[in-house]
């Protein structure tokens, strides 16, 4: 299971999703333990108060203050979960309705507009997909005619929630649209473009990134892929 994703190929559990080689992609060390401290810090000021707390007080504060990334991380998903079923419905003439949540509501508002302003024939949506040659397995969220600048090529499309659009590309989410486009190439299909979609979950303002250097990417996914397999080995020292 990968995510909410469980992958079989006859018969057989695939052992690596997609996202789990892009889990792989190199992150600067203490990037993560950098972006914890930063959420509870800013839960810890917005939830100081002047009024002493007694000891099983104090343990509950700090209970809260050190969750509050896990609370952060959960909430993103939700929010990226909901956008993605908004779209996915929207794209089979489902009529969905917006989010009762408003900060949910304007992500999909923002998706929305830009699917109506730039895709012209969904090809395929929440399509799972198997690599004969990689031996791994994914969901692409979207294959789309577009139109506009780019009329009648053909897209694989990501959609990805980010804190803001000023956020720095991850390596993982080029790889990941990277690995999708090879995978359907390999199953016979013309893609031309790869379409990183992002939408701020702050503000629910979209932008589009089309992917350059396709064969250099492939070489970065394959690097992944290795890694995801590595597994060292040891013996005992005599």
């Amino acid at each position: 299971t990968h995510g909410n994703h469980r992958y079989m190929w006859n018969n057989e559990k695939v052992d690596l999703s997609v996202s789990a080689v892009c889990n792989s992609f190199a992150t600067p060390f203490g990037a993560a333990s950098g972006w914890a401290a930063k959420v509870i810090r800013e839960e810890l000021l917005r939830s100081y108060d002047d009024e002493p707390l007694d000891r099983e007080g104090f343990a509950d504060w700090a209970k809260t203050l050190c969750s509050a990334p896990r609370r952060v991380s959960k909430l993103a998903a939700d929010i990226g979960t909901e956008v993605h079923q908004f779209i996915e419905d929207k794209s089979n003439d489902l009529r969905p309705e917006l989010s009762i949540d408003p900060e949910i509501a304007r992500c999909q508002r923002g998706v929305a507009a830009w699917y109506d302003q730039n895709v012209d024939q969904v090809l395929s949506s929440e399509r799972r997909i198997y690599s004969l040659k990689w031996k791994i397995a994914g969901t692409v969220d979207m294959v789309a005619k577009m139109k506009n600048g780019r009329n009648g090529r053909i897209a694989v499309i990501d959609w990805k929630g980010v804190t803001g659009l000023d956020a720095s590309i991850k390596d993982g989410h080029i790889g990941q649209l990277t690995a999708y486009r090879e995978m359907l190439t390999e199953a016979g299909e013309t893609i031309d473009d790869c379409l990183l979609v992002r939408f701020s979950r702050k503000t629910g303002e979209v932008d589009a990134l089309v992917l350059k250097d396709h064969e250099l990417n492939v070489k970065a996914f394959e690097a992944a892929l290795h890694l995801a397999r590595y597994k060292p080995q040891t013996e005992n020292f005599q």
